[in-house]
């Protein structure tokens, strides 16, 4: 009898290890999705130092590398505390993006809050004396000249870039930056082949306007296996004009149906391997999108941002 009970207790231990063993091989351990700010910080592009040594007397214009002609005087410029620039040179500290790629990868997407903006370049431009930031008087704007740009489109208007939580929002009011601001000379005119902006406030502008349509909007839900997915950078580029915006958590802002995107996400897993999809479809009421996170390199990330 006790040898009985004995083998009842031994066979119930080994049933019991063989169960859980068979368990454990059966869990497949989530996707942990980690950070990308060091992506973007080691990635993104950078910010020049220009020097101005003559005002409008002379000519006061210098070109950045992807060609944007800034003319800034330092008559019209003044420190923080208000005081006039005493003498030449200053540097200007300018950024430029011209490419979908780039405007990502500076997280700067062409959304003013949750409405989507057509796009034609985001320059950003700041003054710099003797290492200290300046900046526009009231009253006073620079000039501003694009790149080659092509279509040219002259609904544009100016709008300016701002911080909204560690990506780029934009807007058509200054007043939205600097309370109080009145801006009576921001404008935007175009070339046959470029534009010329005369920016009211430095910092990011951009020539843009609403995306204008007829048709209904819809939010896009994505869905994907993974712990951390808030982690996960999402993004939407449009077919028929140059746009992007960033999904966040999950969800995307209200985006016309109907229109052709490319959607591109991108990711760090715990075991540090890159990641990434792309799709491209067109948008549907109600829309749901599962990713299909595969293995990639850092290069491949920025080749597959490089089609948009």
């Amino acid at each position: 009898m006790v040898k009985r009970i004995g083998a009842l207790i031994f066979f119930g231990f080994l049933f019991s290890f063989l169960f859980f063993s068979a368990c454990k091989k059966d869990r497949v351990p989530q996707d942990d999705y980690q950070n990308m700010d060091s992506f973007y910080s080691d990635n993104q592009e950078e910010e020049q130092e220009l020097q101005v040594d003559s005002g409008s007397n002379g000519d006061c214009f210098v070109t950045a590398k992807k060609g944007t002609r800034i003319c800034v005087t330092r008559e019209e410029l003044m420190d923080a505390g208000g005081n006039d620039i005493p003498s030449y040179p200053f540097q200007l500290k300018v950024i430029e993006l011209y490419s979908v790629k780039d405007m990502i990868l500076r997280k700067q997407p062409s959304t003013s809050g949750t409405t989507l903006l057509e796009t034609s370049a985001e320059i950003k431009v700041r003054p710099f004396k003797d290492g200290n930031e300046a900046f526009l008087k009231q009253g006073r704007k620079y000039l501003m000249e694009t790149d080659t740009i092509s279509p040219i489109d002259n609904a544009m208007i100016s709008y300016y870039g701002f911080d909204n939580g560690g990506v780029g929002d934009w807007t058509n009011s200054l007043t939205t930056i600097i309370p109080g601001f009145v801006d009576t000379l921001s404008s935007v005119v175009t070339t046959p082949a470029y534009y010329v902006l005369t920016p009211a406030a430095t910092g990011y502008v951009s020539a843009a306007k609403i995306h204008p349509t007829a048709a209904q909007y819809t939010t896009i839900a994505i869905s994907v296996t993974g712990t951390n997915t808030q982690n996960i950078e999402i993004y939407l580029s449009f077919a028929g004009f140059k746009g992007v915006t960033k999904i966040k958590n999950l969800v995307s802002i209200p985006v016309p149906i109907g229109e052709g995107v490319t959607l591109i996400a991108f990711g760090k897993k715990q075991n540090d391997d890159f990641v990434a999809d792309k799709q491209n479809f067109v948008v549907a009421g109600g829309q749901q999108i599962t990713l299909n996170m595969q293995v990639t390199s850092e290069s491949g990330i920025l080749a597959l941002l490089a089609t948009l």
